[in-house]
């Protein structure tokens, strides 16, 4: 029998993990690459190479048509997309269909359905199911997010109605966050998906994030593989996933296993695919979105069931069926994203070279990465470093493994989240498993440490303020420290310099002007991330260095206040 070749259409730890699998079921393996990624594992690993073009997305791995003809000219006879990038792309997938060549994933018109995240609710709410109280059509215009923002009032969200994945979604408190949130999200949503159509939600607070994950075949086999708790995020992305969510109760598991195989059903679903809920308090679930892909998070649902999603994918999308697919859960498993980001610093994006790596071992342990020592992060991508994933007979087991897990990780070079996760996990409130989507915002204090505790195997650690019996707790908040350039010495705390190399997307404010602390000035795109840099005190505008469109380095100073009293 001839051998299929199956083209990644994808980077970083996805594609190497799709490498992996495919090459355990004897498959030819194609990666593609962008000058960034031209010495990266999953082109070492992959039996062949396709090369894209240079770094930026649009030209590499968001290149529709670039992708196709890698298909075409490798003559690849399945695509899968991973996440990310394309992966919910309909018109991708309908073109590698077109071609002749195998999508691994669900048919271009369930992902053109499902993946509009209004004409998805419009679909939830036919069928009887109550999706996040929001707008069922786009919000063309500032004000016309403002009327929809009133008439649920706030806090809402912000959210592009072809994302996922925590991008082009913004929370916004009053009417002054959403208009200066509105046109970022817009363009966040623009540079992910290819489109920059918004809709306003009503958020849920506290909420809980809780998601479903389906596996589909063309004969109407739908098999449910459980509940992940992904409630532990900061930018509205996920830091922590666990499986199962222990709060939820047997009826809960229920009402969520029976709305799940209603929304394959009634979207016509093959293969893999996730299903994002928000739930409150009372077990009161409100569909939010799916994920017509591949999930980050996949690993988590892999430990705890002892399968290969990817393995799947790939047999139904070769027509096999899951018939006798029946795995049972044993067990509890919990992901852990290490992240090239600095906790004690906004958890802004860390770019820079790897200089030491050292993943943990032992059983019950697994990590998806793509870096050794050397990798170079750049600002190109996303800042995932790996998953580290465990898997205990209790969650206790777990949660320890995972500590220890954590304490022997060690990555040098750029600062990470690794110590800011160990610490969570001793939290008396994760214990509990009390944890909603806001609460590290609202609830933890990151300290530096003292400087002789810095080593080199530990660049990026923090603790967490302790209590009278020293505990891990929560802590108010207190107010960042500013005016301390890196020597320790005290500067003009008017002083606002590039913390990383990005782009000014927008301006806000001009040289001259009266500002308060906490007034916008100007939103900093790096690493895909957009950031509205804030006003540290009360003055005035003496040095305005910042123009929409510029280029900056790190280090650049941008803006100096002049406090008058």
């Amino acid at each position: 029998m001839k051998q299929k070749r199956i083209l990644i259409a994808n980077r970083g730890e996805i594609a190497l993990r799709i490498i992996r699998s495919a090459k355990e079921m004897n498959l030819y393996t194609i990666a593609v690459y962008s000058d960034a990624d031209e010495e990266a594992l999953h082109v070492k690993r992959a039996d062949e190479a396709y090369y894209l073009g240079n770094s930026l997305p649009a030209e590499s791995y968001r290149n529709l048509k670039k992708l196709v003809q890698a298909a075409i000219d490798t003559n690849a006879d399945l695509v899968h997309p991973g996440y990310g990038f394309l992966a919910e792309n309909f018109e991708f997938a309908k073109a590698v269909e077109k071609k002749g060549i195998t999508w691994i994933g669900p048919s271009p018109e369930t992902i053109k359905s499902m993946g509009d995240k209004i004409e998805s609710r419009k679909l939830i709410s036919k069928v009887g199911l109550h999706p996040v109280p929001g707008q069922l059509k786009p919000s063309r215009s500032k004000k016309d997010a403002t009327k929809d923002a009133n008439s649920f009032g706030y806090p809402v969200a912000l959210k592009a109605a072809h994302g996922g994945g925590g991008k082009g979604l913004r929370i916004v408190n009053d009417e002054k966050e959403l208009l200066e949130s509105f046109e970022i999200v817009k363009r966040e949503s623009e540079a992910y998906f290819g489109s920059d159509e918004i809709y306003v939600e009503k958020f849920i607070k506290p909420a809980r994030h809780v998601e479903t994950q389906i596996l589909a075949d063309k004969y109407g086999n739908i098999v449910y593989l459980g509940e992940r708790d992904c409630s532990l995020q900061r930018r509205n992305q996920k830091l922590i996933e666990e499986s199962p969510p222990v709060w939820i109760s047997e009826y809960g598991r229920e009402k969520l296993k029976e709305y799940s195989l209603q929304i394959a059903k009634v979207a016509k679903y093959v293969n893999a695919g996730t299903i994002e809920f928000l739930a409150d308090n009372d077990e009161n679930f409100y569909f939010l979105e799916m994920n017509t892909r591949l999930q980050v998070e996949h690993t988590v649902t892999e430990m705890r069931y002892g399968i290969d999603l990817v393995k799947e994918q790939i047999k139904v999308a070769l027509g096999n069926s899951l018939e006798d697919f029946n795995p049972e859960p044993r067990g509890h498993s919990i992901e852990f994203r290490i992240n090239a980001e600095d906790p004690a610093n906004k958890f802004l994006p860390t770019p820079g070279t790897i200089t030491e790596y050292r993943e943990p071992t032992g059983n019950g342990v697994r990590v998806d990465g793509w870096v050794r020592t050397g990798t170079q992060i750049t600002h190109f991508y996303d800042n995932l470093i790996a998953k580290l994933i465990v898997w205990g007979a209790s969650r206790e087991e777990a949660r320890f493994k995972g500590i220890r897990c954590l304490d022997e990780y060690i990555i040098g070079g750029v600062p990470t989240t690794i110590n800011l996760l160990s610490d969570i996990l001793k939290t008396k409130e994760f214990i509990d498993s009390n944890i909603h989507v806001k609460f590290l915002e609202e609830n933890f204090e990151i300290r530096d440490i003292e400087d002789e505790e810095i080593s080199s195997d530990r660049p990026s650690k923090v603790k967490i303020a302790l209590d009278d019996n020293n505990n891990p707790t929560l802590a108010p908040q207190r107010p960042k420290k500013i005016g301390m350039d890196l020597t320790g010495n005290i500067r003009n705390p008017g002083l606002i310099f590039a913390e990383m190399q990005g782009t000014i997307m927008e301006t806000m404010t001009k040289q001259g002007k009266k500002v308060k602390k906490g007034d916008s000035l100007f939103v900093l795109e790096a690493m895909k991330m957009e950031n509205v840099i804030t006003s540290p005190i009360d003055g005035v505008i003496k040095t305005y260095n910042v123009q929409k469109g510029q280029a900056v380095k790190k280090g650049d100073l941008l803006v100096e206040i002049e406090t008058r009293f």
